[in-house]
């Protein structure tokens, strides 16, 4: 009002009507916006603070951008509906439409040295219906129509935690030690594996096979003769390049009337005698044989003979070099109970791999290749020490009998084997 009263007084003047009109066509302008600053206040004033925040965090979402990156379908898993997503370091940005929280799905991260769930968490956003994981290195991880409620530990299937674990055994097969065990002319013991179950005597079928399994094979090794007075001369380790092989071969005419006419003999190696641990990382670097009715194994089983328990770090069939079974199992609700899981790998026969267990107090977690596959929790009765087995059995009720396209003899070849314990363990 005092501007407009000013303005119409200097209208009796020429000269400052002059002035006036330099600055007239600004007038309008500083009017509009201080009309606007007075209905902006009242607008603060008169809005409640949940209303400012609603509209603060409206304009956050509508400045975010959208998700960005290439697609990627599960692999389902073999023999059931859930699927695995896997995302590696170094190759983009991600998305994952379709994840299924319910259904049990996973998401593998790979290559950014994540170990725990959560340092993950702490990457994770809610952008409106969608999950944002901000991964190292700047990768960026998006799935869609997801709650981060939705998301935990058991989503997640990271990479084997390292940190602080301690050595407790190893064995590189730049010989093989082998715990003597039948021969006339040589003491007993004196190296790191035994070559058979100790359930018999240790010329007696009871200890070479497991009649329950349907196992076709009889383990040998050099002091073994079955029936007959002196070693049948099957020995089927041999050390090639640093790696031990185990050697799974049809039986000769000659030797099946002193083992009840088993079809095939094959190795097992324990560390029943040298080495056990409560908790800990058991792992084994190996290539696996191909071949219906082959079915290598690496397990642990309890040193006081009891069974159950027996954790299964890995079995193979050998007709499905691509699938990996892991296995946990127990009697500690009084009847016989298992935790099995099914993994799809990359085939197994064609190139080594990693296969190691975290055996751990609360929970037992499987790896391959460094990565987490599969997560059970620990049982009641599983908390005493157990030791290594490996071996090569050759069918079975479950992998059933080798066929025409099984070629002999079959090896499975193991680079190393090794264990460590944590420092917070026993």
């Amino acid at each position: 009002m005092q501007r407009i009263r000013r303005d119409a007084t200097s209208q009796r003047s020429p000269a400052r009507a002059t002035r006036r009109s330099k600055s007239e066509d600004s007038m309008p302008c500083r009017i509009l916006l201080r009309i606007a600053g007075v209905l902006l206040g009242s607008a603060v004033v008169t809005s409640s603070p949940t209303d400012i925040k609603h509209a603060y965090l409206r304009k956050a979402v509508a400045q975010e951008s959208p998700p960005k990156g290439d697609s990627i379908k599960g692999d389902v898993k073999p023999h059931g509906q859930l699927y695995v997503f896997e995302i590696r370091r170094g190759v983009g940005d991600k998305i994952i439409d379709g994840y299924d929280a319910r259904r049990g799905d996973k998401i593998r991260l790979l290559g950014f040295g994540l170990t725990d769930f959560d340092a993950v968490r702490g990457m994770l956003r809610q952008v409106g219906n969608n999950v944002q994981l901000k991964l190292p290195g700047g990768q960026i991880l998006w799935i869609l129509g997801t709650q981060i409620g939705g998301l935990n530990a058991n989503t997640f299937q990271l990479e084997l935690d390292r940190r602080g674990l301690v050595p407790t055994f190893a064995d590189e097969f730049n010989e093989f030690s082998w715990y003597a065990e039948g021969l006339h002319d040589y003491p007993t013991g004196g190296g790191t594996w035994r070559t058979n179950f100790g359930y018999a005597p240790v010329q007696h079928l009871g200890s070479r096979t497991l009649g329950s399994n349907g196992e076709l094979q009889v383990y040998s090794d050099r002091g073994f003769r079955g029936t007959a007075s002196a070693p049948l001369g099957i020995e089927p380790f041999r050390i090639s390049n640093g790696a031990l092989e185990i050697v799974g071969d049809r039986a000769p005419e000659s030797v099946k009337p002193f083992i009840s006419n088993y079809e095939y003999t094959s190795g097992l190696i324990t560390t029943q005698f040298s080495f056990s641990q409560v908790y800990g990382v058991f792992e084994m670097r190996a290539r696996m044989p191909k071949g219906t009715g082959l079915w290598p194994t690496f397990w642990l089983l309890p040193k006081d003979r009891s069974w159950p328990p027996e954790i299964d770090i890995i079995e193979i069939l050998g007709q499905e070099p691509t699938v990996l079974h892991t296995n946990a199992h127990s009697k500690a609700t009084g009847v016989h109970t298992d935790a099995p899981d099914v993994i799809r790998v990359p085939d197994t026969s064609a190139d080594f791999h990693l296969y190691a267990v975290d055996w751990q107090k609360d929970e037992i977690r499987w790896y391959f290749d460094g990565f987490e596959v599969a997560r059970a929790p620990t049982p009641a009765d599983m908390h005493k020490p157990m030791y290594i087995l490996a071996g090569l059995p050759i069918g079975g009720h479950w992998v059933g009998r080798p066929d025409d396209s099984t070629h002999f003899p079959a090896v499975l070849t193991i680079d190393w084997i090794r264990a460590y314990r944590r420092p917070t363990g026993p």
